[in-house]
């Protein structure tokens, strides 16, 4: 039975399937050789070094931010949303950490990079939350620091200029992005090590995280997408909703298997 609110592709023969494939593929390899060159401008990017003794509660007791290498040369840092008043961390960075938490981090560690979050709720919030999701990554809590603030993760006009995603409050409010005014906000950063200096090498915001990959990257594959309203044409599949974050996005441990 068709579902009337899905609309689907057309249906043709395998050779007009084909043709229409092999155009889409020129496509693709293009977008692929944009993405090498990108990537190597962004390791062409000068660093910053690191000179705030940023203090983080760790899985270990107080930190630093070389601590967090755990002897590596290379750090990526998750800003993971989940505010002091929060009892529960965002279900969008949930989901996202959830990819990469359940598998392997040794193919990072054989190349001497660590991979942990950071948030501004204190551990006693963190802890649970982390045992019910069922991840070991490493997570500290930056609460008390000036370190979400310094790299625009937490937006707080009482406490810095407003700056996310490299745009200040004008050019945010100019581009209709209200809800990066206030309030948590998601990102990554990196950061390389030399000797006892750290530099901060590269930080992305809002969708530049989805880089990375993860389940959206599989879904884009298909002909359903990730349905999401602002996806053309937008498909309405489930009718499930989260309680914060994207359309459909739930806790990893909400959905039915």
């Amino acid at each position: 039975m068709t579902d009337p609110e899905i609309e689907l592709p057309p249906v043709v023969s395998r050779e007009e399937w084909r043709n229409d494939r092999i155009a889409l593929l020129e496509q693709e390899k293009a977008l692929t050789r944009k993405r090498d060159a990108l990537s190597a401008e962004r390791r062409r990017l000068p660093m910053v070094a690191v000179d705030t003794e940023y203090t983080f509660d760790g899985p270990d007791g107080e930190a630093s931010l070389l601590d967090m290498f755990e002897g590596r040369r290379q750090l990526i840092i998750q800003h993971f949303m989940f505010d002091p008043e929060w009892e529960e961390g965002c279900p969008n960075c949930s989901m996202w950490t959830d990819n990469i938490a359940r598998g392997h981090r040794n193919h990072l560690h054989d190349r001497t990079t660590t991979l942990a979050l950071v948030s501004r709720a204190p551990r006693e919030k963190i802890e649970p939350f982390q045992e019910r999701m069922g991840w070991s990554l490493p997570w500290y809590s930056s609460y008390g620091s000036d370190f979400n603030y310094d790299f625009h993760v937490t937006i707080d006009e009482d406490v810095a200029p407003i700056e996310y995603n490299y745009m200040d409050a004008e050019t945010l409010e100019r581009k209709g992005a209200e809800d990066h005014l206030d309030g948590e906000r998601p990102g990554l950063s990196v950061f390389l090590r030399d000797g006892g200096t750290v530099y901060h090498t590269y930080s992305t915001y809002a969708r530049g995280i989805e880089q990375v990959g993860g389940a959206n990257y599989f879904l884009d594959l298909t002909p359903l997408g990730r349905q999401e309203a602002w996806e053309e044409p937008a498909q309405r599949v489930s009718t499930k909703r989260s309680k914060a974050g994207g359309e459909g996005i739930r806790y990893p441990d909400e959905y039915d298997e």
